[in-house]
């Protein structure tokens, strides 16, 4: 058993509020994914559960118990950091083997976790190595093995791939996730990276300015974001002015079916590039093919349409669009999100299919 639960957790530099008031749970198991922009206070909270930051006021609780007053070696959690972190001088085993000998583990205890750890993250034979005769990806898995050994309550990862390579990222991305289920052990993972967050989560906390703008499962999170910030920062979204009146929604020259219960006034249209498909003679948006980007199995488009701005659509390498070319589009679902209100209104064409996320 191990939850984590985060109480009203405030953190403020001088007149600067980097924490304002979060509050969730990370469940026993569960691996939790917290997303924002630089400066949006994810790795102060990180931290904070760490014990490298105190509270300014809330509480932090696993199974039940406060933590906050805990000095951070006290504490049943490890952390692996941005940075490798390693020491130098000392051999993988040494590196790893160092937080078991301040516990006074005899020798052959040490050897045999040192041992599963390093078989578990898949570099057995690497023991007499020195972090300069690593590889980055390497030295990574090293700072893994070293937290993991130490069998926490909660795993703590601070942006632990943000300074490897793409294809290294999602390697190690994906062995994390099977080394976290194989352990069976709560984990909180932050990162700036929506695409990380969204292949490794069970849930997502997407922060900005402090506050945890929305806390969802991926799926969700992507489909029906419950805030302008969170739609416009989780993947690619058009984001259209429109007006409310009548019934309907008014986007420069062209109209679309207003969903059940919208307010009349200025609003905020929300179209994922997934969901709009070419054709629509009678009531399509017409306009020309600015861009067109091969991106390995599907094409981005980006069309102007007089009135209405740039739209981005995605599609199979199938359509045979060049720019400069005339377009026709239709959007086939869409969200609202209105000023007053906690959460946007869907409105989605008969026979408009979910896209996959």
């Amino acid at each position: 058993m191990a939850r984590l639960d985060i109480v009203q957790l405030t953190k403020q530099f001088g007149g600067v509020t980097a924490v304002d008031a979060a509050q969730f749970t990370v469940n026993d198991n569960e691996f939790m994914c917290i997303l924002g922009p630089s400066g949006c206070g994810k790795s102060t909270l990180l931290r904070m559960v760490a014990g490298f930051e105190a509270p300014t006021s809330g509480d932090i609780r696993i199974d039940g118990e406060t933590i906050a007053a805990l000095p951070a070696n006290k504490r049943p959690t490890a952390m692996v950091f941005q940075k490798y972190t390693l020491w130098p001088h000392m051999t993988v085993y040494d590196n790893i083997a160092f937080g078991l000998g301040l516990r006074r583990l005899s020798r052959s205890v040490i050897e045999q976790k040192v041992k599963e750890a390093l078989e578990l993250v898949s570099l057995s034979g690497y023991e007499a190595r020195y972090p300069a005769q690593l590889s980055g990806g390497q030295q990574q898995r090293v700072a893994l093995a070293r937290a993991i050994v130490l069998e926490p309550k909660i795993l703590l990862l601070d942006e632990p791939f943000s300074s490897l390579d793409a294809i290294l990222r999602v390697r190690l991305r994906e062995e994390l996730k099977r080394i976290q289920r194989r352990l069976k052990i709560t984990a909180i993972f932050v990162t700036h990276d929506q695409e990380e967050a969204l292949s490794l989560a069970d849930r997502i906390a997407v922060m900005s300015g402090g506050r945890i703008e929305q806390l969802d499962a991926p799926s969700t999170i992507y489909s029906t974001p419950s805030t302008l910030f969170v739609a416009d920062f989780i993947g690619t979204m058009n984001l259209l002015q429109a007006t409310a009146a009548g019934g309907e929604l008014r986007v420069g020259d062209y109209r679309l079916p207003a969903p059940a219960g919208l307010k009349e006034g200025q609003v905020t249209v929300a179209i994922r590039p997934e969901d709009v498909v070419l054709g629509g003679e009678g009531t399509g948006w017409r306009g020309t093919v600015d861009q067109v980007m091969d991106l390995g199995h599907y094409r981005k488009i980006i069309a102007q349409i007089p009135g209405v701005g740039d739209v981005k659509i995605y599609l199979s390498k199938m359509p045979d669009v060049s720019e400069g070319a005339p377009i026709t589009l239709n959007p086939q679902r869409w969200l609202v999100y209105q000023p007053d209100a906690a959460l946007p209104l869907e409105y989605r064409r008969a026979g408009a299919v979910e896209a996959a996320v």
